[in-house]
């Protein structure tokens, strides 16, 4: 176990800072209750589609349970099967990851997919695709090659030349905001000829939301592997030479910054339904972040001693039904900027697993398991 230095103690409290200001600022408040009877019946439906990736199943019905139930059951259990198929190729050993390999012709020419979990992918898309209009579709069949190819290329260990703006370019590929947004609008409730302008609008303001909240709330996490460690904010250090701190700061204020441009600019559309189905979206997104054991929010409450961090962890718990009890609203305290001659560690000497995590509990009373992917 990595031993824990007073600069990686001093990291933690940095990072906790960092992302209680953030929930402070999005106004996060939730005040749901879940059925965890829809989580089990994600699980079940996607099972079927890959039985040999238990894990990954479990994960990508954890994240659509928390992200997006206002969706009908139907749509999410065809969501986690779109995802799990792509996080299945990701996790592939490192020798059998060439997975672009062969796929542009044999779609080009309508022959069968030969790599087993892109054949599998595309005979599962159109059930999802069915749900969607046009445009909707286009997004979602463009983001999973876009992931694959992201994937593919973290696969070097790369991290982008000095001044190069590779950092993003792979970002905005692996995070699939766009994606995201399409997924949250249905034909039958957003049709397309009504609603195409909106909707293009959110998915594209949805490729900074997603992508930014994604790597704040990964960094904790990303420190076991080598291709773990190949992310955005580590990436961009390496090639603009800015601190760590720095960037985390950054990445916080452009994923609300995306926020209040959407709220803006739905405002002044007049577009209050779709206003309303992409705050369900955020919240959902920043529970599913907080909830998750793969990002270890629960083990970072205890090293790090915040108690603010922990009263919206144990919302976000609440919500997803691995918590019982009256809603508890936060009321942090205010939170300090530091400046970079306070840089956190480049690793903040994660190790072991959060024993509290919705995953750990719905392991411990149904014994499917475990969600960490």
């Amino acid at each position: 176990m990595m031993a824990c230095t007073s600069q990686t103690y001093k990291s933690k409290h940095v990072f906790s800072d960092i992302l209680v200001d953030f929930f402070d600022k999005f106004s996060y408040q939730d005040d749901v209750c879940l059925p965890i009877s829809d989580f089990q019946a994600l699980q079940d439906y996607a099972s079927a589609f890959l039985s040999h990736d238990k894990r990954i199943v479990a994960g990508m019905s954890e994240y659509a349970h928390a992200t997006f139930p206002f969706l009908p059951l139907e749509i999410r259990q065809k969501a986690v099967v779109y995802d799990a198929y792509q996080m299945s190729v990701d996790d592939l050993d490192h020798g059998e990851h060439d997975s672009l390999d062969g796929l542009c012709p044999q779609l080009s020419a309508q022959t069968k997919i030969q790599h087993p979990v892109w054949q599998g992918f595309f005979e599962s898309l159109p059930d999802f695709l069915k749900f969607y209009g046009p445009y909707c579709q286009t997004t979602i069949l463009r983001g999973a090659l876009e992931f694959i190819q992201a994937t593919t290329v973290e696969r070097t260990l790369f991290r982008g030349y000095a001044g190069s703006k590779f950092p993003d370019y792979v970002r905005r590929m692996s995070a699939q905001g766009p994606v995201q947004g399409a997924v949250c609008f249905p034909e039958h409730e957003f049709p397309q000829k009504e609603y195409l302008s909106a909707i293009a609008s959110v998915e594209a303001e949805l490729e900074d939301w997603v992508g930014t909240v994604n790597d704040l709330f990964s960094f904790y996490k990303e420190s076991d592997t080598a291709v773990d460690r190949i992310n955005y904010p580590l990436n961009v250090s390496a090639c603009t030479g800015r601190t760590l701190t720095e960037i985390l700061w950054e990445t916080s204020d452009i994923a609300l910054a995306c926020k209040s441009r959407m709220e803006s600019i739905l405002d002044s559309a007049g577009k209050e339904s779709v206003r309303r189905r992409v705050q369900e979206f955020l919240t959902g997104n920043v529970r599913y972040h907080l909830v998750c054991d793969r990002y270890r929010i629960g083990e970072l409450c205890e090293k790090s001693g915040d108690v603010d961090l922990l009263a919206y962890y144990n919302m976000s718990r609440r919500a997803v039904g691995a918590l019982h009890g009256p809603f508890v609203p936060a009321h942090p305290s205010h939170r300090e900027r530091v400046d970079s001659a306070n840089e956190m560690s480049d690793t903040l000497g994660v190790t072991g697993k959060d024993l509290w995590s919705f995953a750990w509990i719905w392991t411990l009373f149904t014994k499917v398991l475990p969600f960490r992917l």
